[in-house]
């Protein structure tokens, strides 16, 4: 399957000002079923043949909402994005409806949903690691997302030399936590991206290192900091199910192949990452404010999580 642009190359420049600052709410590794918006009207014509999923005619994605651009809620109260629209040409593919569970992302990435068969998939911005692929199955992957550092303009941060005293903020159980524990820099952790900003833009952070497609989208509408700097650490998304599950990851690469030589893949691609023409955010979830950062990340913890 050809590799797709990397996230950053997708952003852009000229769009990272035009992009709207989030606030995310904690997530509940089981969490309610939300109605979900796709965005696109892609299909693809395949015969799939009798899938088999946990409820006959729906198809459940595990995903941690909100994560914009990859899902989060619009104006609506509805869960829209770029995970969301490849979630419904799956759904559709295998003649069924498409349910989304609101799923934390330990959850989510230790394969703790899929074995317990919260959902049938799950897809939300999660980078493919060796240690992940031990406890699901991967698909082919289908975005290329390097990481990416964000730095408070008072901070004078011009490259990650610059870190060095500095604490930076990183969302928990991701490679961007994994990275910055790895180079032993200070590190504060967050339970969400959103959470992670909002450190950033009141001073608990100097710094932030993530997903460049996350960071890069967030970054937009604040005054105070600013991105720095691309990481290339080759990391690539994948969708996953539970392990066994042989006949399901066969139908979604199959769908994610299709997408791809169609153009639809491209097509999506465009409309969450380059024309700045998605669906505006909801209000946040007030708990979101309230909430308080996790503990500072114990630096001995090494590897991808």
């Amino acid at each position: 399957m050809p590799k797709h642009k990397t996230a950053t190359k997708a952003v852009g420049a000229s769009a990272l000002a035009a992009l709207l600052l989030t606030a995310c709410g904690d997530s509940e590794e089981g969490g309610e079923t939300l109605e979900a918006e796709p965005q696109n009207e892609i299909t693809v014509d395949l015969d799939l043949g009798d899938v088999e999923l946990n409820n006959e005619g729906t198809l459940q994605v595990c995903s941690d909402v909100p994560y914009p651009p990859f899902e989060y809620y619009d104006g609506e109260g509805d869960v829209v994005g770029f995970d969301i629209d490849i979630a419904e040409v799956i759904a559709d593919a295998l003649d069924a409806d498409l349910e989304v569970v609101q799923t934390g992302f330990e959850g989510i990435q230790s394969g703790v949903a899929l074995d317990a068969g919260t959902c049938d998939l799950a897809i939300s911005g999660m980078t493919i690691t060796e240690a992940r692929a031990g406890n699901m199955l991967f698909s082919e992957p289908y975005l290329d997302d390097n990481l990416g550092l964000l730095a408070a303009t008072e901070a004078e941060v011009s490259s990650l030399d610059d870190l060095e005293g500095l604490t930076v903020g990183v969302q928990t159980e991701t490679t961007g936590a994994d990275y910055a524990q790895e180079q032993g820099y200070e590190v504060r952790e967050y339970s969400d991206s959103g959470l992670l900003i909002q450190g950033l833009d009141s001073g608990q952070v100097e710094a932030a290192i993530g997903n460049i497609s996350i960071l890069g989208y967030q970054a937009g509408e604040s005054d105070t900091s600013e991105f720095i700097e691309e990481i290339d650490t080759g990391e690539q998304l994948g969708i996953a199910v539970a392990t066994g599950n042989d006949q399901l990851i066969t139908a979604v690469n199959e769908v994610l192949a299709e997408l791809d030589a169609s153009g639809g893949m491209e097509e999506l691609e465009d409309r969450w990452f380059r024309e700045g023409d998605t669906p505006e955010e909801g209000d946040a979830d007030e708990e979101a404010s309230d909430e308080e950062p996790a503990e500072d990340a114990a630096t001995e913890d090494e590897g991808d999580e």
